[in-house]
């Protein structure tokens, strides 16, 4: 009789560590964090905040999902304090969109250098985000709604497009960008837009009062900044 009640507390006991284990996230995978949408090949569409803290650490695959796209797009996201994609090797395009401008989004920086395959790049409505590194590989770029004052270009010799909107970016050195051919600029700081070194330029948006320089056969239109 000793023996049976001596084995239904260890019994106990292991259940209610268990328990405590379950409840200390120690048994929660990747999968239950990072969800993949099976609409889209190899996107992940969705993280539990909850379950994956507010730093965030995008891990290279999630079960057996090799990542090559992580599409956040709800202002739910606003909740993160950091966002790590440096595993994600394969990633070849990143989008994040909070949608309201007033969001209180803690977002400070994003980095890119270690993702080499990286082509496209939209981040939308991120009011803290002030400082991005970008992969010398991306094609496109987008940022709407960012504190963003200056971007590194001159590593990206493939790119072909940017556009930045609503921020207070000052300057853009496209120099070393012979491949670009659609810039747009609406609602920014910039007064000097030089280029003399972009061949392929097609199409040129940029706000009233902004000084284009050197000689260019693309379309101009100039925008009417907003308040």
């Amino acid at each position: 009789m000793k023996r049976i009640k001596y084995k239904v507390k260890i019994s106990v006991i292991i259940l209610s560590i268990i328990v405590v284990l379950c409840g200390c996230n120690l048994f929660v995978t990747d999968k239950d964090k990072f969800y993949i949408d099976e609409t889209i090949v190899d996107c992940l569409s969705g993280i539990d905040i909850e379950k994956a803290g507010k730093d965030i650490v995008i891990p290279a695959k999630v079960g057996d999902t090799t990542v090559r796209k992580i599409y956040l797009v709800d202002p739910y996201y606003s909740q993160i304090d950091s966002l790590d994609v440096s595993k994600v090797k394969e990633l070849e395009s990143f989008t994040i969109n909070l949608f309201d401008p007033k969001n209180k989004s803690k977002l400070k920086e994003l980095d890119f250098n270690k993702n080499k395959k990286l082509r496209l790049i939209e981040i939308g409505q991120t009011k803290a985000l002030k400082n991005i590194k970008f992969n010398s590989t991306c094609e496109s770029i987008h940022l709407k709604g960012t504190s963003v004052k200056k971007v590194e270009l001159k590593k990206l010799e493939k790119l072909e497009d940017f556009s930045y909107f609503d921020g207070p970016l000052e300057e853009l050195d496209i120099s070393n960008n012979p491949n670009i051919e659609e810039i747009w600029i609406k609602n920014t700081n910039i007064k000097v837009l030089d280029v003399s070194k972009n061949p392929k330029l097609r199409i040129i948006t940029v706000d009233e009062g902004t000084k284009i320089i050197g000689p260019t056969n693309a379309q101009i239109e100039y925008n009417k900044r907003t308040e």
